[in-house]
């Protein structure tokens, strides 16, 4: 999946600059980490059902006996979960699934955002740098084609300006006491 992906970008962006093939080295990276890290919430959530029926037994139990003590609430729940777990509804299970796995998933949320935040920058930094060089190359081909239309290729064609519009013109003029 990575190598293809890695591919995909490589052919779109075309990188020619070493900036280019570390942007395009950290989106392909970010983006597969944070789909890893979705692919370990859900084998997490689905792993640790066990986990979710206990919880929603043992919730049962202590609803019916509120005195009993945790240990005890443990071991029914270990005992009874087999003809238990047939009547809990199954959204009920994969709540208590997430919660006795919060901090995990929590941890891989966490994780999984950061990755995407690299992985965005590193497009921003791509497209900038793209956008970039399209306007470097749109304002060399302008000074061509000007440097093309003076005919001598020297330099931008530059329109005549009055005297009078001249700062220094101005200046003259004051001093001279003609305006």
């Amino acid at each position: 999946m990575y190598r293809r992906m890695r591919k995909a970008l490589i052919r779109e962006i075309a990188p020619d600059t070493v900036l280019d093939w570390i942007e395009a080295e950290e989106y392909v990276m970010s983006q597969y980490q944070s789909m890893r890290f979705r692919n370990w919430q859900k084998v997490i959530l689905e792993h640790c059902q066990w986990d979710g029926i206990k919880r929603a037994v043992k919730r049962r139990l202590r609803q019916r006996c509120p005195s009993a003590p945790e240990d005890e609430l443990d071991w029914k729940a270990g005992q009874l979960w087999p003809t238990m777990a047939s009547s809990i509804e199954p959204a009920e299970i994969e709540v208590e699934t997430f919660l006795a796995r919060q901090p995990d998933l929590d941890s891989i949320a966490r994780r999984s955002a950061t990755a995407l935040r690299r992985r965005d920058a590193a497009l921003r930094h791509i497209e900038q740098r793209r956008s970039r060089r399209a306007k470097e190359a749109a304002q060399s081909q302008k000074i061509a084609a000007t440097r093309s239309m003076n005919g001598k290729g020297e330099g931008p064609l530059v329109e005549p300006t009055p005297l009078e519009e001249l700062p220094i013109a101005a200046d003259r003029n004051h001093q001279n006491d003609h305006g």
